[in-house]
C-alpha cells in the first residue's frame, strides 16, 4: 500500500480562534504552529508515508511543510477543511498513492505508532474507510481512505458518525481505531486543561 497523508491547516492567523480569550493572538499561532510541527514531526518519524502534503494558503505552514520534507500543497485562498480534504484526495491520487490519511493539525498527542497502526489496519482491504474519533466521539481526528476518492469528505459537526453512515451506504469497508493519543485535540478553552508541551 502507498499511502499519502494530508494536513489541512488554515493560515496561523486564523488558527484555533476559538481558544480566546483563553489565549491572545501570540500565543494561539504559537500553539498551532507547535501543533502542526508536532503532527508533522509523527508522520515523518512513522516511516510508512509515501507522500506527506499540507494543505495551506500560508507562507508559514508551507514552510513548515518543506521542513518535514513534505509538499505544501497550495491553495490561493483558505477555501474551508472540507474543500482542503478534496484537493488532498486528487494530490495523492497524482502521486501514485493508494492510500490517503487526512489529519487534523491539532493533535497535540498522536504518535507515530498512531499511524503505523491506522496503516495496518488498512492494509488487507482495498476499499476501506479507517477512522479515529475524537474523545467524544462526534468529530473525526483521522480518516484514512483507500483508495483516496472512495468516500468524499465530510469533516465538521458529528462528522464520525455520518463518514460511518456514509460509509454504510456505499457498501465501503469501516474500520474504527480508538486512540487515547490521537482522540485528544485542542478546540476549546477547556481542552488546555492539563496541556504543558508536546512530545511523542
Amino acid at each position: 500500500m502507498r499511502l499519502a497523508v494530508a494536513i489541512p491547516m488554515k493560515p496561523l492567523a486564523l488558527a484555533k480562534a476559538r481558544l480566546r480569550p483563553g489565549l491572545d493572538d501570540a500565543a494561539r499561532q504559537k500553539l498551532a504552529a507547535d501543533m502542526l510541527r508536532h503532527v508533522l514531526a509523527a508522520v515523518a518519524a512513522s516511516r510508512v508515508v509515501e507522500a506527506g502534503g499540507v494543505v495551506s494558503a500560508d507562507p508559514a505552514a508551507q514552510a513548515l511543510a518543506a521542513r518535514f520534507g513534505f509538499e505544501a500543497i497550495i491553495e490561493d485562498a483558505p477555501a474551508g477543511y472540507n474543500q482542503a480534504a478534496v484537493r488532498a484526495c486528487a494530490w495523492a491520487q497524482a502521486r501514485r498513492c493508494d492510500a490517503l490519511l487526512i489529519l487534523p493539525a491539532d493533535l497535540p498527542r498522536i504518535t507515530p505508532a498512531d499511524i503505523q497502526h491506522l496503516a495496518r489496519l488498512a492494509e488487507p482491504h482495498p476499499r476501506v474507510m479507517v477512522i479515529a474519533p475524537d474523545r467524544a466521539e462526534t468529530g473525526t481526528n483521522a480518516l484514512l481512505l483507500r483508495p483516496p476518492h472512495v468516500l468524499r469528505p465530510q469533516f465538521g459537526i458529528d462528522s464520525f458518525h455520518r463518514h460511518l453512515e456514509n460509509a454504510r451506504a456505499a457498501n465501503i469497508h469501516a474500520v474504527i481505531y480508538r486512540s487515547p493519543t490521537l482522540a485528544q485535540d485542542i478546540d476549546w478553552p477547556e481542552d488546555l486543561s492539563g496541556f504543558s508541551t508536546l512530545r511523542f
